[in-house]
């Protein structure tokens, strides 16, 4: 139903979720953003470093995007006239144990080391990337049933090398989640999002984007839209609904009145902060559940293989035996200067997970993401049951696969029922 009256709305954290909410909602009606942080943004996090007394953005978040699968971010980018460049995302692994390595991005970064041209087990794992492609294909095509299986039972025929040195790896990047819990990751899920990013296919990949300078760009140009007031370091410790109103309660117990609210945030901070939650919330958000990664912004090479020839975009360097069933001593890093295109003397990256070894460290970063399961990908088919009740509305990354294009798709939703949407 489209709302006519102007309404006073308040959007509760200011991620892409937050921010695209404000954003759309602006256009017809009167909307405060409140965050907890001491600034906007959230996974889209820029950190100014400087080098030779020239300063320069380097992102630690959110870093790429296409026009294909992100149609709702590339439109918004055009609407805030956002710069952007061309990126990529090129993947390579390393198995520091067995000194294993290979650069994904082409044919000589697979046989890089000559070794793999006469290794069983690496000619069987590219094998198994050319199956597993093209049963993955066929499998969305005709919606097999085998797509309701979890990941670990859909990969149960290929070889241990194809699932420990490229798919669970690759799935574990992709979604800041420990290798080992990718097992338990829906393959119908797993496999569309491979597929819509054209990583199912040896030319099907996109050209990735990245925004020039640091997303702080596109946080500052979408911030300036915002109808109301912007509040930094927010107090709100409760959220009451009372008949047609919301009623925000600070850390004082002074009161905020507004016509409606949206939950721009994690779905268990969230459900903390609704004064009592319906059966149906408390269901629903509680089936999601966040993992907290803690990242290295540095400059230390020694986190990837020692010929910078391999580094690729995303790195997944292991130190486990080859034959250990279980991959926990894992880093993954993003290399900023292939990713941002930096000019740079040094090399920047940021690291993830085992980083304690990791030295010439700029800053550390915590960040949260969704772990996805069977039980919260089902839920994410009841978001209409408790989105827009009681005057109250729940945007975020993790009703879709947990990206950037997904916090603004949610958000983007909720703006079509106000008649505000990009």
């Amino acid at each position: 139903m489209k709302n006519e009256k102007r309404l006073k709305i308040a959007v509760l954290g200011a991620g892409i979720s937050g921010l695209g909410s404000a954003y759309l909602l602006s256009r017809k009606h009167d909307v405060d953003l409140y965050e907890k942080e001491n600034r906007l943004g959230g996974h889209a996090r820029t950190t100014q470093v400087s080098e030779n007394g020239k300063t320069f953005g380097v992102d630690t978040g959110f870093l790429v995007f296409n026009h294909e699968t992100y149609p709702l971010l590339t439109k918004l980018f055009k609407e805030l006239d956002v710069k952007i460049e061309n990126s990529d995302m090129s993947f390579a692994f390393w198995n520091k144990k067995t000194n294993l390595a290979y650069n994904g991005e082409s044919l000589r970064g697979m046989f890089f080391q000559k070794k793999n041209l006469f290794s069983y087990s690496h000619l069987k794992m590219i094998s198994d990337i050319l199956k597993f492609n093209k049963k993955a294909n066929n499998d969305l095509d005709t919606d097999h049933a085998d797509l309701d299986l979890t990941l670990g039972e859909y990969l149960k025929d290929y070889s241990y090398f194809f699932k420990q040195r490229y798919i669970i790896p690759m799935g574990a990047s992709i979604w800041s989640t420990p290798s080992e819990k990718m097992n338990e990751f829906p393959a119908r899920t797993f496999l569309h999002f491979f597929k819509n990013h054209g990583l199912l296919g040896v030319d099907t990949q996109h050209q990735w984007l990245t925004v020039s300078g640091g997303s702080i760009n596109y946080v500052n140009k979408i911030s300036e839209f915002i109808s109301g007031k912007i509040i930094k370091n927010s107090d709100v410790i409760s959220v009451e609904r009372e008949d047609d109103e919301v009623v925000l309660v600070h850390e004082d117990n002074s009161r905020s009145v507004y016509d409606k609210v949206i939950f721009a945030m994690h779905a268990p901070d969230a459900l903390k902060l609704i004064d009592e939650p319906t059966i149906d919330e408390l269901n629903i958000l509680s089936c999601f559940e966040y993992k907290e990664n803690k990242a290295l912004l540095h400059n230390d090479t020694k986190a990837l293989y020692p010929n910078k020839d391999v580094y690729a975009a995303w790195n997944y360097k292991t130190n486990e035996k080859d034959d250990n069933k279980t991959d926990e001593n894992v880093t993954l890093s993003y290399w900023i200067n292939r990713l941002q295109n930096l000019k740079s003397e040094k090399e920047y990256f940021v690291s993830l997970n085992e980083t304690q070894k990791i030295d010439k460290v700029i800053e550390e970063i915590s960040y949260e993401h969704p772990q996805f399961d069977v039980k919260a990908i089902d839920a994410q088919s009841k978001r209409n049951v408790i989105n827009g009740k009681n005057n109250t509305y729940f945007a975020g990354a993790y009703w879709r696969y947990g990206f950037h294009e997904d916090g603004l798709y949610s958000a983007n939703t909720i703006a079509q029922e106000f008649g505000c949407e990009l």
